[in-house]
């Protein structure tokens, strides 16, 4: 008997080991099969449930970490999320290859993998050398600059032992997680690193040391050097996060993680009116749904320098979503099958709806609509020839918009060119209000009553080759700026956005700009793209940039006023490059587009992470601006939704009453000194001002010839530098310093104009917006001034001396 219980013990026995190597068999094979589904569809939530195995996920992990491209960055994402260890090894190459995302989330994920191996692997991506880093990558390695060579463009490849940028900036906040010594003298030797990047890295990482209380070093010393940052470093974004260290403590109340948050963070509390943490109820929202998205860097926009006309970022249909929830209810309010709808504004007491309209896109041209919010009372408010875009209620019930019905042409597409309108409610009382010879657009009321207003600008490129004598395309800048006026049209001026930096190099490198230049060659094409402006309760603004997502605040110097959400897009402009084309793929943030206040910190958004790179890619979301928290509202799978709105009241704005001399068809400009400039001309032979008109035409031969100049006039300099002008109202005019013999000593790339009975002053001539002018009355108002006027006779050319369709001949 006892043999026999012995010989059915060890049958049970080996009836349960068989039972566990058939289960242990079948978990195998079910991790197989679900790797084998994630290289499939290569979708993040096949990716964080292989992850989310644990241990027996890792040697399948490790297999798509070393395969590569995008299994490998959704990998790499989902074990920044959750930690295996193990997997830390097959992480280590990917900081290295011209995958940058796959490598910003490997740096990511290697800062919750506590060890000294990480640590090292980290800290090697901070090289010593100066201009160490590559930015693209082209042919399957990282490039540092394109150049010119006889008309060809060729491609510098980085050398092999440079690190990403965006990957070395994320490898220095996850120093900053792991904390210690070795991580700490790491991060203060990056603070002195000639790429602000690498320098705001290093910030929120000292930061995220002193939150764990792991600084490993003296913490007054880290203290020190924060302060530093944060009194004196060139760069706004570097300064917010050295002050967000500073400012967060060891075992902070707020429980924020530093590295979290976005440079606009305030560690402790509010201090700016209605902001707050809290999500905002909404009650109900308007948005469009389209299926149209072109490769841009402004997100859904096209991908040149500026929107075309009329089309962008339309869509099929109004829509809203009561409440604003993906179980919301949905409600079609334009019934639209095959027309577009655009721009989407709300009413000052949320029971109405502007937007553009055209109910059928292969016919219509854009007019403007109203409807009430719950899709009754659909009103036509403008017809003709052309299309209207943009709407925007004024406080005293006119409206204001964007329209092509001007009739001339943009300067450098040949588009039809837009400019700025009001009306009354009804449509009637029509009034041109900016004669810019290229592209204005978007208009927003601001809450002091003025309209701000997005204008395209294409400069220097009319009988000069740059601002100054002998310069080849010395400033031949292509810039979308943030432009503001009263709803007259007077006082139109300069808000944000002109000369922020280069879409390829540096033209004049900021001493904190000493990067390689991107495509044309240092000093070529100067500008930046900023759009989709947006006013929030404390008076901030919030903007798509190159930069993606930015936070604006105007009262700071221009060149020192934005602050990016996700400063790891890169395209910072004030002296950085800036790269007009999108680089998608290599954004590990996504894509940001349509701003809307919410309420506070809050704004809707439409939005598309990194991993998906669809036309339809874009879903609505809750995104608050200083914590990055987002929650989604909304998402159509085969739709992409842009342009949200609140449907809430909003507070009513100040009337500017109109005091312009309508009867009169001239104004008058003067300036206090063209001697303060900071222009490197010989002021001594400075001796008039020759002020040109930009004549628009209805049609051109060729590219960059949709308008030509008239010479208006010249005007003495007096001895302190001022002159006093007459000029047409509601034209665009420019001005030239010459000397005696009429050479051209500063070409002014700028266009200006007047309304009627106006008169506008300057300074000087890219002045400081910080200095005040000398406390003296210019000598050129002590006498009448100088008639600049159409004249029969008049001299006129067109195009460039250089170029072959140039013609002179007096009218």
């Amino acid at each position: 008997m006892k043999r026999t219980r012995i010989f059915l013990r060890g049958r049970a026995v080996v009836s349960v080991v068989s039972a566990l190597a058939l289960a242990v068999s079948a978990w195998a094979a079910d991790e197989a099969k679900l790797y084998r589904e994630f290289l499939q569809d290569q979708t993040p939530d096949k990716a964080r449930a292989l992850v989310e195995l644990g241990a027996g996920g890792v040697p399948f992990v490790n297999r798509a970490l070393e395969q590569g491209g995008r299994p490998a960055a959704l990998c790499a994402w989902a074990l920044a999320q959750h930690p295996l260890p193990d997997c830390a090894k097959a992480l280590h190459p990917l900081l290295h290859q011209v995958d940058q995302v796959a490598g910003y989330w490997a740096a990511k994920a290697l800062g919750r993998m506590p060890s000294p191996e990480n640590v090292r692997a980290l800290a090697a991506l901070l090289p010593d050398e100066r201009l160490a880093f590559w930015e693209l990558s082209a042919g399957g390695v990282g490039r540092l600059t394109d150049i010119f060579s006889r008309g060809q463009r060729q491609s510098a490849p980085a050398q092999d032992w440079m690190p990403n940028l965006r990957v070395a900036c994320a490898a220095m906040e996850s120093l900053g997680e792991l904390g210690g010594e070795e991580p700490a003298k790491t991060l203060l030797r990056a603070l002195d690193n000639d790429q602000y990047l690498i320098r705001y890295g290093a910030a929120r990482g000292l930061g995220r040391m002193r939150q764990k209380g792991r600084t490993g070093v003296a913490p007054v010393s880290i203290f020190n050097r924060l302060a530093l940052a944060a009194e004196s470093d060139a760069v706004l974004v570097v300064r917010l996060a050295a002050r967000q260290a500073m400012t967060v403590t060891q075992g902070d109340a707020e429980g924020r993680n530093i590295l979290t948050a976005s440079p606009v963070w305030v560690p402790r509390g509010r201090d700016n009116g209605d902001r707050r943490d809290a999500c905002p109820t909404v009650p109900a929202i308007a948005f469009i749904k389209t299926k149209h998205r072109s490769a841009a860097n402004l997100g859904f926009r096209d991908s040149y320098f500026f929107p075309l006309t009329p089309k962008y970022h339309s869509g099929e249909n109004l829509y809203t979503l009561t409440p604003p929830q993906p179980d919301g209810a949905l409600k079609n309010l334009t019934q639209l099958q095959n027309g577009e709808v655009q721009g989407p504004e709300v009413s000052f007491d949320g029971a109405k709806l502007l937007f553009a309209m055209r109910r059928d896109k292969t016919q219509d041209g854009f007019h403007i609509f109203e409807i009430n919010t719950d899709g009754g009372g659909l009103r036509q408010i403008t017809d003709g020839n052309c299309n209207d875009v943009d709407p925007a209620y004024l406080p005293d019930g006119r409206i204001v918009f964007c329209s092509d019905r001007a009739g001339y042409q943009e300067y450098y597409h040949q588009e039809r060119s837009r400019v700025i309108y009001v009306m009354n409610a009804d449509g009637s009382g029509l009034e041109q209000i900016t004669f810019n010879p290229n592209q204005d657009y978007e208009p927003l009321t601001l809450s002091d009553g003025r309209v701000l207003y997005g204008s395209y600008r294409f400069y220097a490129q009319d009988g000069s080759e740059g601002p100054l004598a002998g310069e080849f395309m010395g400033l031949a800048r292509i810039e979308t700026v943030l432009r503001v006026a009263n709803p007259d049209g007077s006082a139109d001026n300069l808000f944000y956005g002109s000369m922020r930096g280069s879409f390829y190099s540096p033209m004049r490198p900021m001493p904190f700009s000493d990067q390689f230049a991107g495509w044309h060659k240092r000093g070529y094409h100067v500008g930046v793209s900023i759009s989709q402006a947006r006013e929030l309760p404390d008076g901030r603004l919030v903007c798509v940039s190159p930069a993606g997502l930015t936070m604006v605040d105007a009262a700071r110097v221009p060149v020192d006023c934005e602050a990016p959400i996700y400063p790891e897009v890169v395209n910072l402009a004030g002296g950085e490059r800036v790269y007009i084309h999108p680089y998608d793929e290599m954004n590990p943030v996504g894509r940001y587009t349509t701003p809307s206040p919410a309420g506070g910190d809050w704004i809707l958004v439409s939005h598309a992470p990194w991993h998906d790179l669809r036309a339809n890619g874009y879903a609505l979301y809750l995104l608050n601006l200083a914590t990055r928290e987002m929650q989604l509202v909304y998402d159509d799978p085969q739709m992409a939704e842009v342009d949200p709105v609140a449907l809430v009241p909003r507070v009513k704005p100040a009337v500017r009453v109109s005091a312009l001399a309508a009867q009169r068809d001239t104004g008058l400009i003067y300036c206090n000194s063209v001697f303060n400039s900071d222009l490197p001309y010989d002021r001594k032979a400075a001796k008039f001002v020759r002020v040109l008109e930009a004549v628009q035409m209805g049609q051109s031969i060729a590219a960059n010839a949709a308008f030509r100049t008239r010479l208006l006039g010249a005007a003495p300099i007096r001895e302190d530098g001022s002159f006093y002008v007459e000029v047409p109202a509601d034209v665009p005019v420019r001005f030239e310093l010459v000397d005696d013999d009429g050479k051209m000593l500063v070409h002014e790339t700028e266009f200006n104009s007047v309304r009627p009975g106006e008169t506008k002053g300057c300074v000087g001539c890219h002045e400081s917006r910080q200095q005040a002018s000398a406390n003296s009355r210019p000598l050129a108002l002590d006498a009448p001034p100088v008639k600049a006027l159409r004249q029969r006779g008049d001299l006129i050319y067109m195009g460039k001396p250089s170029r072959p369709y140039n013609a002179l001949y007096r009218e």
